[in-house]
């Protein structure tokens, strides 16, 4: 009995012998499991706000592009690294205008920030590694979209939108509105708004007729214009079609683009407008119960190449005018129908664009240094865009954005995280 005693008690000596030497040789390994987590979960953070980092700093060069101040996009996204934290002192910061690698690597459209850095780490040092390099990638840029399809910048106006008399403005889309006075957006009379959404950065007023609808959204951050970051038509290398004002009184009359150096005046008819881009000097004034035919893809750009004041003209369509006219869907132009100066004057009563209820106005109707009427009451368009310094409606207006993205891609630009 004493004999098997101590058997048994060796057994179970020996076992422990063992176990003490499982947990002398496991120790290690365990250590370095536990160290990995540890320094993995902090080289995670590290990387989550490094990315982070470099997310604002790509969306903010992204803005500066989109402002069109490509000069100043390489700072804006370094600024914005810098607020969240990462410096030339502590990291390396890389922006790339265009981008050098990814989907968008060459295209100017878009900002690249790169951050790197070496950070320490504790728990693993028993395997001598004393720091891991992170790096973070972020790529912005201007992709197709907007905020609403009519979009009003003047910063103070009162009435800015104004919506006259009895007057509707449907709208199957948003309207934005960037001035601050507490009348920013007036339905006057018994005027209506509808649309999918309202926003204005100050107030609204409508006499009482509650058919504001839906009830603007106030105090929205100022609307920029989401087409200032297209470069502008320049008469270099565009034919001349004609030195003076060209005058179409009636018949069938074909025109070509080119530059038309004394404008076109336009009183009857049925004008042919081959594809391309029509420089108006001195405007275009389009009355009577001409017909101006352009589904093509056309684009009117009203300018003043002389350099006298008093050579500036608006674009006028008004009358019993009808209109069959498709902006261009590729090229620089794309989607831009009427494109008013950003230089212009803004006079009153500035530019008119109307037609006939069986009317076609595809594309975007852009007038952002001055004040646009608008009296298009067709639903005829698959689909238009306003973007205006001012705007009144007139009449039962419509503005159709019946657009499919995927079919027809929107001039307009956002600036947009895509990597």
């Amino acid at each position: 009995m004493k004999l098997f005693a101590r058997s048994v008690s060796r057994r179970l000596s020996n076992r422990r012998g063992h176990a003490l030497t499982v947990v002398a040789i496991l120790f290690p390994v365990f250590l370095g499991v536990s160290g990995l987590a540890l320094d993995g979960g902090y080289l995670y953070h590290v990387k989550r706000r490094m990315q982070t980092a470099a997310d604002a700093g790509a969306m903010g060069g992204a803005h500066e592009l989109w402002r069109s101040n490509s000069s100043g996009a390489v700072a804006a996204a370094k600024t914005d690294v810098n607020l969240n934290g990462y410096t030339d002192s502590n990291a390396a910061i890389t922006v790339n205008i265009p981008p050098g690698s990814g989907a968008h690597s060459g295209d100017s459209n878009f900002v690249e920030v790169i951050i790197s850095r070496d950070v320490p780490i504790y728990f693993t040092r028993i395997v001598n590694r004393q720091s891991a390099t992170v790096k973070s990638r972020a790529v912005a840029g201007l992709m197709a979209g907007a905020d609403g399809c009519v979009i009003v910048l003047d910063p103070t106006q009162r009435g800015a939108l104004t919506v006259e008399g009895t007057s509707t403005l449907n709208a199957d889309c948003g309207i934005v509105v960037a001035s601050n006075d507490n009348q920013a957006i007036r339905a006057n009379g018994g005027g209506c708004i509808e649309a999918d959404e309202i926003g204005v950065t100050g107030g609204w007023w409508d006499n009482g007729t509650q058919c504001t609808y839906p009830a603007p959204v106030t105090g929205i951050p100022r609307a920029m214009d989401p087409l200032a970051y297209m470069s502008q038509p320049t008469t270099a290398g565009v034919k001349v079609q004609s030195a003076s004002q060209l005058k179409i009184t009636g018949g069938t009359v074909d025109l070509q683009p080119g530059w038309y150096q004394g404008g076109i005046q336009i009183t009857g008819g049925t004008i042919n407008f081959a594809p391309g881009l029509y420089i108006l000097d001195c405007g275009l004034d389009v009355s009577g119960a001409a017909t101006l035919n352009g589904m093509g893809g056309v684009t009117f750009f009203n300018t003043n190449t002389t350099g006298k004041t008093s050579n500036w003209s608006d674009l006028k369509v008004t009358g019993t005018v009808t209109l069959n006219l498709q902006a261009p869907t590729s090229g620089p132009y794309k989607g831009m129908l009427f494109w008013n100066d950003r230089t212009a004057p803004d006079r009153n009563p500035g530019a008119e664009i109307a037609g006939t209820s069986n009317s076609v106005m595809n594309g975007a109707l852009y007038f952002p240094s001055v004040h646009l009427k608008y009296a298009g009451t067709s639903t005829a368009s698959s689909w238009q865009m306003i973007v205006a310094n001012t705007l009144t409606v007139a009449g039962n207006a419509q503005v159709v954005s019946d657009y499919d993205p995927y079919i027809k891609e929107l001039p307009t630009r956002l600036a947009t995280l895509v990597e």
